[in-house]
C-alpha cells in the first residue's frame, strides 16, 4: 500500500495547486514505523499511523498539520486558501476560537487574502509569536489585537521572505564573520589596508560586469566603484535612488524612468527557431506591487536584530527574481548584498568584500543556486513566445515571487563571503606585505627605478619564476646573468613560496 500525503503535499493534491515546491513532503505510513529521507534541499517524512488526521477530506486539517509539521509556506497557503469560501473559515474559527492553530489560520487568512471575516475579535488569550523564532528568522514582531498573534514575519503582503534556521546557517552565526573581517583589518597597517581597499573596489567591480559578460568603458567602471564606496551614505532606498543607481552602471541607451512595462525573461538562442528560457520574471503589472513590498522589508529590517547576510540575501535575490528594469538587474542584486552589509555594520568601514569575484570564479555554482529557484518556476508558468522573442504570460504569478524561501540563498550568501574573507580580502592584504618586501629586496640588489621593478616581478610571476628571454631583452638587457638570477630568486621566495 502506498503511504498517505498529509499536509501540503496533500493540499497539493486535493485542489490540483501549481506551486514551488515545499522544502518537506510528508505522508502517513501504510504500516511500520516512520523515516525521514533528504535528497538535496528536499525532505521527505514519513510519519507512523499515531500521527494521522482525523478526516482527510476536511483541509483545515491538513493545513494545521502543515503548521504543526511542515512549517510555513505563505505560496501555498494563499493558493489553498482562495479555494476555501470565508464562510468555511468563519465556521472552523468559531469552532475553536481560541485555539493556537485556528488563531493562526484566521490571521493568515485575512494577512494573505485581504478579506476580514465576520468573527469577533479574539479577547483575554495569551499572545503566540506566528513564527517560532527558534526555528525561523524573525522580526521582534507587531502585535494583532484581532488576533492575539504576534506577527514577526520579516515581511509584509507584497513580498514576504522565508529564511529557515538551519544547522547550517546557525553554524555561520557562530562563526561570527564579522568580527573576523574587523580583526583583519586591526592586524595589519592601516596605509596597506588602504591599498587592499583600492584593489578589492576594482575587483568587485570588473566581476560584476564579467558576470554578465559586459565590458564596461573605463568611465562606468569608475561610476560603479563610486556608487559602491558611496553606498554606506544612502540613507533610505527608493524607487526613485534605484532607478538613479540603474541609470549610473549600465550604457546610457539603456536608462530606464521607471519599472519595466514589458514582460522580459532570460533565454538563449538554440538555433534561429528555438530558444532555451532560463528565467522569466514578473508580469510588469505585479512589478510596482513587489518592489514596493520589497522596499518595504528592506525599511522593517533596518533596525531590527537580524544578521545582515540574511536580509541581504532575502532583498539581494528577491530584487533579481522581481527584475525590474530591462538591464542592470544583476549588477543593483549585487550592489544590494554591499549596501545591506555596509548599513549594517557588517563590513568594517569602508571596506568592500569582492562577493562577485567569489561568484565569477565559481559561476556554476552561483547558477546552479539561482536555478534551484529558477527551474521549478519555469514548470509552473504558462507563456507563449513570438517569433520576435515577445513574451506572453497567460497565468497568473505574482505569488510565485511574493513568498519565496531564502534559505538556500542565505547559506549560499554566507559560503560566498566566508571564501571572500579568507581567500581575497586577507590574501590580498598579504599579497601587498610580501610585494612591498620584495621591491625592497630588489632594491637592496639592484637600485632600479619602480616601474621596471614592477615589470620584473609581473614577469617573472607570470613565466613561473623565471624571467623569459624575450623580456630580458625589451626591458632588462642592462642586468647581467647574477642580478637576473638572484632577482628572480628573491621574486620567488617572496611572492611565489617557493
Amino acid at each position: 500500500m502506498l503511504n498517505i500525503p498529509v499536509g501540503y503535499e496533500a493540499l497539493i493534491k486535493q485542489f490540483g495547486l501549481s506551486v514551488i515546491p515545499h522544502f518537506r513532503s510528508s505522508f502517513i505510513a501504510s504500516k511500520g514505523r516512520g523515516s525521514i529521507k533528504i535528497t538535496n534541499d528536499k525532505e521527505t517524512h514519513i510519519y507512523p499511523k499515531t500521527y494521522d488526521i482525523n478526516d482527510h477530506q476536511n483541509p483545515f486539517n491538513h493545513i494545521e498539520f502543515a503548521l504543526k509539521y511542515d512549517g510555513i509556506n505563505l505560496e501555498i497557503l494563499s493558493k489553498v486558501f482562495k479555494q476555501i469560501e470565508g464562510s468555511e473559515f468563519k465556521s472552523y474559527i468559531q469552532q475553536q476560537p481560541t485555539g493556537k492553530y485556528s488563531r493562526i489560520i484566521w490571521f493568515l487568512y485575512e494577512f494573505l487574502s485581504g478579506n476580514t471575516l465576520k468573527v469577533k475579535d479574539c479577547k483575554k488569550v495569551k499572545y503566540i509569536d506566528l513564527l517560532n523564532p527558534n526555528e525561523y528568522f524573525t522580526l521582534y514582531g507587531t502585535k494583532s489585537i484581532r488576533h492575539c498573534i504576534n506577527n514577526n514575519l520579516i515581511g509584509n503582503q507584497e513580498f514576504c521572505p522565508i529564511i529557515r534556521k538551519t544547522p547550517i546557517l546557525n553554524d555561520y552565526l557562530n562563526k561570527e564573520l564579522e568580527v573576523k573581517a574587523k580583526k583583519i583589518t586591526e592586524n595589519y597597517p592601516p596605509q596597506i589596508i588602504a591599498r587592499a581597499i583600492h584593489y578589492l573596489y576594482a575587483k568587485e567591480t570588473m566581476s560584476s560586469y564579467e558576470i554578465e559578460r559586459e565590458r564596461p568603458s573605463k568611465q562606468r567602471i569608475a561610476r560603479f566603484i563610486e556608487v559602491l564606496r558611496q553606498s554606506s551614505l544612502l540613507d533610505h532606498l527608493t524607487k526613485e535612488s534605484l532607478i538613479e543607481l540603474q541609470n549610473i552602471i549600465v550604457d546610457p541607451r539603456f536608462k530606464d524612468f521607471d519599472y519595466r512595462g514589458a514582460q522580459n525573461y532570460v533565454g538563449e538562442n538554440i538555433n534561429q527557431f528555438l530558444q532555451k528560457i532560463h528565467y522569466i520574471s514578473p508580469k510588469p503589472q505585479d512589478v510596482n506591487n513587489l518592489m514596493e513590498g520589497l522596499l518595504k522589508t528592506l525599511d522593517k529590517t533596518q533596525t531590527s536584530a537580524i544578521n545582515p547576510v540574511v536580509i541581504a540575501a532575502a532583498i539581494s535575490f528577491g530584487f533579481v527574481f522581481i527584475h525590474p528594469f530591462e538591464d542592470g538587474n544583476g549588477r543593483i542584486h549585487r550592489f544590494l548584498i554591499h549596501y545591506i552589509l555596509s548599513k549594517h555594520s557588517f563590513t568594517p568601514p569602508g571596506i568592500i568584500f569582492p562577493i562577485s569575484a567569489v561568484m565569477l570564479q565559481k559561476i556554476s555554482e552561483y547558477d546552479e543556486v539561482l536555478e534551484s529557484y529558477s527551474k521549478n518556476l519555469l514548470l509552473n508558468i504558462d507563456y507563449q513566445l513570438s517569433n520576435e522573442g515577445v513574451m506572453t504570460v497567460k497565468n497568473e504569478t505574482k505569488s510565485y515571487y511574493q513568498y519565496i524561501d531564502y534559505t538556500r540563498f542565505a547559506e549560499y550568501l554566507f559560503k560566498c563571503i566566508e571564501e571572500t574573507l579568507h581567500e581575497h580580502f586577507e590574501k590580498e592584504i598579504v599579497y601587498l606585505i610580501n610585494y612591498d618586501k620584495t621591491k625592497s629586496k630588489i632594491q637592496e640588489i639592484v637600485d632600479m627605478p619602480d616601474k621596471l621593478i614592477d615589470l620584473f616581478i609581473s614577469f617573472v610571476i607570470q613565466n613561473n619564476g623565471e624571467l623569459s628571454e624575450a623580456k630580458r631583452k625589451k626591458y632588462f638587457e642592462i642586468l647581467n646573468d647574477n642580478e637576473i638570477k638572484e632577482l628572480s630568486v628573491t621574486v620567488q621566495k617572496n611572492m611565489m613560496g617557493s
